[in-house]
């Protein structure tokens, strides 16, 4: 996994959730006691607010809010209008409405991503050679028409090996490749473009060609996730050790580890988790 940005990466480019996090983090405050300094400045924020702003689940966008968040800015010790700046360049989600250097026309935030399952097939070599992935999303304007597939790649990756396959309710559009930030971007396009508030599943195959031992597999979360799937098939042939789940917030220098897994008799491991707002949610193990 790359290293995580640092909080002044985060107050430049995003998302404010975790600019948000990172900077009460550094300050080393808890989020009560952030509360009680945030009223001593006629500031009243209830404590489930300050925890929504932080996990993604809610952005501050009232008057009232955004005065807080103001606040928060000279309490945590962060440039002035810096958090206040993530909230007015970004969309829903808490991310840019467009991100520099992608597909001209991705917009991060048209569509809004309900439910995710991975499947990873890891051959007797070792390598996750194929991962298939389903996907729901729900459109949030009108004429949204296509997703934007990521692919991050280990550094000893050449992007190039790495291609989309669209399997159903989706065809194969633009693509670009990123050496500097190992990530590749493929455009799937739908049937047809959909209203406001339709839903569409659509399912897509990554295919990797590159022959190094995997050790792990993760998606990332831009901002909050209602249901993530994430399966791992092992051939016979090789069978992990301490294959366990992960979780890790891009501010954190290392994941932590949260479950344990043992592969069933199918010698597969999953992880279904609801309501993520963790940056990464993936799977780990080792070989023997």
């Amino acid at each position: 996994m790359t290293t995580t940005p640092s909080l002044e990466a985060l107050l430049r480019i995003g998302p404010f959730h975790s600019a948000l996090r990172a900077a009460i983090r550094r300050r080393g405050l808890t989020l009560e006691r952030l509360r009680l300094r945030l009223g001593q400045q006629d500031v009243a924020v209830a404590l489930s607010t300050l925890s929504d702003w932080q996990q993604g689940r809610v952005r501050p966008v009232s008057p009232k809010s955004l005065r807080a968040v103001a606040v928060l800015e000279e309490l945590l010790e962060v440039p002035p209008r810096s958090l206040l700046a993530l909230l007015e360049h970004t969309g829903p989600s808490g991310w840019p409405d467009v991100v520099p250097g992608m597909i001209p026309g991705f917009n991060a935030n048209d569509l809004e991503i309900l439910s995710r399952h991975d499947r990873v097939f890891v051959d007797a070599e070792r390598h996750a050679s194929r991962v298939h992935t389903q996907m729901v999303v729900r459109a949030r304007n009108d004429g949204v028409d296509r997703f934007y597939a990521h692919y991050f790649c280990d550094d000893s990756v050449e992007t190039a090996q790495l291609r989309q396959e669209p399997v159903r309710n989706c065809r194969l559009g633009r693509s670009t490749r990123h050496e500097a930030e190992r990530v590749v971007v493929h455009e799937l396009l739908f049937d047809k473009p959909l209203r406001e508030g339709e839903t569409w599943v659509f399912e897509f195959v990554a295919h990797d060609a590159t022959r190094i031992d995997s050790i792990e597999y993760a998606h990332g979360v831009r901002c909050f996730l209602a249901q993530s799937l994430i399966e791992v098939h092992f051939d016979p042939a090789a069978l992990p050790v301490d294959p366990h789940v992960y979780l890790q917030d891009w501010e954190e220098q290392e994941p932590h580890r949260t479950i344990d897994l043992v592969p069933d008799h199918t010698n597969s491991v999953h992880h279904f988790e609801t309501d993520v707002s963790v940056n990464w949610v993936g799977i780990r193990w080792s070989w023997a």
